[in-house]
């Protein structure tokens, strides 16, 4: 469970204060301490450093502004709430909390020079908050009940579902006036609920019981519960259970940076890092399939040249190509060309002749021609082979006749009278 140091400054701007270290359920991990601001430092370190500022420094109030954009609600604020200051706004620092359930939004405005003297004070003594409230955002918001926390300094008084209210300590009995004369809104029944006031009494000698008895004709429950140690061990929980406005807005914002973000990205970049690896090694191991299948090629290559073109040495086989063309003669190949022609005008003239007959495939090389055909039945097949050869410049020889259904497929291997002899 992690752990918030809460430094509480004080209001004389004399560099004091007082700290406190809680868990995440605002439960004290380490007891109160008190002096120069420097002594809290050597607490901060692992922990959340939040500071804590006098609320009478500090108005808590509530806009009502449509704007949802975080920046232009920042530029809308000072507007928005101008005609409600008597100071400039040029020198005030506004900053937004949550937007309640009737719209309105929870606001924060503090003085500039209070809170650039106190980021000063704190980066002095080598403090580095991660959000800066008002004090009063500790006192805790208690349904039907008003809280009223009492210190020497200031008396801070919240209403149910309000925001705080600060004075200093002498105006109590003027705050309190102020209170009893507020109207009290009526609830869902339609009738007004008894005042109940919960008191914490902070001070060193503690508030007379008769002013407090003064008030019970006005306030039928009072409860007074006297805080010894101080407020801040309540102050503490209440911000670490329930955050208020941080004022570490705008040009008083954190500026990220990487080793804040590195724990929450720490997996996502090892997911990464990883998915980057498999993809290296996988490009590696491709790379030497690749390279085999290469060599592997190389190596039929190099057997398919000295087959094709035995006693040359292995080289370019475009240029070998080449060269075996530009060394053949090319009357042999005109020759050649008119040999084919003729054959082929032969044959087609038999295969007219004989009727019904059809060429499947034709095969030509070095002057004899492979012919398979289709025939209504062997009489037919021997008319070609006939016909081929009547000329007494072409033999023909049936090589095959299979029977297929009512017709006859036969093989006829034809070449030139010169080389085979008669049919």
């Amino acid at each position: 469970m992690s752990e918030t140091l809460v430094v509480r400054l004080g209001a004389s701007n004399a560099g004091l204060a007082e700290w406190i270290v809680v868990d995440d359920t605002g439960a004290c991990t380490l007891a109160p301490a008190a002096g120069p601001v420097a002594g809290a430092a050597a607490l901060a370190s692992g922990r959340r450093v939040v500071c804590l500022l006098p609320a009478t420094r500090v108005l808590r109030t509530r806009a009502d502004l449509p704007v949802r954009n975080q920046n232009r609600l920042a530029l809308a604020l000072p507007f928005a709430l101008e005609d409600l200051l008597a100071e400039d706004v040029d020198e005030l620092h506004f900053a937004s909390g949550v937007r309640h359930a009737n719209g309105r939004i929870s606001v924060a405005v503090i003085r500039r020079t209070h809170m650039d003297d106190c980021l000063a004070l704190l980066a002095e003594a080598g403090l580095a908050p991660k959000a800066i409230f008002a004090d009063s955002d500790g006192v805790a918001d208690l349904a039907v009940t008003t809280t009223i926390l009492l210190e020497d300094s200031q008396v801070i008084l919240r209403d149910p579902g309000g925001d705080a209210v600060a004075a200093e300590t002498d105006g109590l009995d003027a705050l309190l006036s102020l209170w009893l004369a507020q109207a009290r809104p009526a609830g869902d029944d339609g009738l007004t609920a008894p005042r109940q006031l919960q008191i914490y009494d902070a001070t060193t000698d503690g508030w007379p019981n008769l002013f407090w008895e003064g008030l019970q004709a006005q306030v039928p429950s009072i409860e007074v519960r006297r805080l010894p140690d101080g407020a801040l061990g309540r102050l503490a929980a209440g911000v670490a259970v329930s955050p208020g406005v941080n004022l570490l807005q705008g040009p008083y914002a954190k500026r990220s940076t990487f080793a804040s973000y590195w724990p929450r990205w720490r997996l996502a970049a090892a997911l990464i890092a990883a998915l980057g690896l498999t993809m290296l090694l996988n490009a590696g191991l491709e790379t030497w399939r690749l390279k085999r299948e290469s060599a592997a090629l190389e190596l039929e290559l190099g057997q398919a040249i000295a087959h094709t073109f035995p006693g040359s040495a292995a080289q370019d086989v475009r240029a070998l190509v080449d060269q075996r063309l530009q060394a053949s003669d090319p009357q042999q190949g005109r020759a050649a060309g008119r040999q084919f022609l003729d054959t082929l005008r032969t044959v087609a003239g038999a295969i007219t002749r004989t009727g019904n007959a059809q060429i499947e495939t034709l095969n030509f090389r070095t002057g004899i021609m492979e012919l398979t055909v289709r025939v209504p039945g062997a009489d037919s097949l021997d008319s070609i082979r006939k016909l081929v050869t009547e000329g007494g410049q072409l033999n023909a020889e049936i090589q095959s006749s299979n029977a297929e259904g009512e017709q006859i497929q036969g093989r006829i291997r034809i070449t030139p009278a010169t080389k085979t002899g008669g049919a």
